[in-house]
């Protein structure tokens, strides 16, 4: 949801629609309308509400589209583009994940380089992430419809809205209990310590949010690749995950 909204992948995604004036039409068509689309649609419904539906099929077409095209795409264009999937669905050339340790000194070494408009996407990005939660809106009733016979017609729930910023916080919470539970509590704290100290401190906001993905990568042996991505993504694009090693 958050790359699509970057500013960063926008003027990649423009490179991207230049290129596709020259590639096969059958096959942008194919991943851009018809039944196979709808396929993916329904299937990702199932899971998620909207808007989010239409956020995850768009980023999984331009992910395809790219692939379509990748042999005239610059690499690190391409990289951008497969990002949301690299980790969870690794791509041509991605790499296993080099140690914690490597990953966090990578990490801490390029915070300090953070500025002007890469920095502002990252305060961004972290703002829509550790926003309150929602609170969650009526939904239909799954009860009887009214005057049905017999009580007949219960309408079947939908899936669960989804809450980027109650995700966050969870993932957060999780690594917290992850490490008191392990008692790396003072390590965990000593590597987000660190990035905070190594991110710039010049009002952009992002000094606690480095602290925050310092300790998902640090603490990523007891979490999912899924909350220790979450934990990471204000800066996926400025120093994509893959690359810390």
């Amino acid at each position: 949801m958050c790359a699509r909204q970057r500013p960063s992948n926008a003027e990649v995604e423009k490179q991207l629609d230049g290129l596709l004036s020259g590639a096969d039409q059958a096959m942008v068509n194919a991943f851009t309308s018809g039944f196979r689309v709808s396929q993916i649609k329904l299937a990702i419904s199932k899971h998620v509400g909207e808007p989010v539906v239409s956020l995850a099929l768009e980023s999984a077409q331009v992910v395809a589209l790219g692939i379509l095209v990748r042999e005239l795409m610059d690499q690190a264009a391409f990289m951008s583009l497969y990002r949301p999937f690299a980790t969870i669905l690794p791509g041509p050339g991605y790499q296993p994940p080099a140690p914690v340790d490597r990953q966090i000194a990578a990490f801490l070494a390029r915070l300090p380089g953070l500025s002007g408009p890469v920095a502002a996407e990252i305060a961004t990005v972290a703002k829509i992430l550790s926003e309150p939660p929602k609170a969650a809106a009526p939904g239909p009733p799954t009860g009887p419809t009214p005057n049905a016979p017999g009580g007949a017609g219960i309408l079947p729930a939908g899936p669960p809205p989804f809450d980027p910023s109650a995700q966050y916080a969870a993932a957060w919470k999780s690594v917290i209990e992850a490490a008191n539970k392990a008692g790396r509590t003072n390590s965990f704290r000593a590597a987000q310590d660190g990035a905070e100290m190594a991110a710039p401190h010049d009002g952009s906001g992002i000094v606690g949010y480095a602290g925050v993905a310092a300790g998902g990568i640090f603490m990523r042996d007891m979490l999912t690749v899924e909350q220790v991505l979450l934990l990471y993504e204000p800066f996926s694009a400025a120093i994509p995950y893959e690359n810390l090693a």
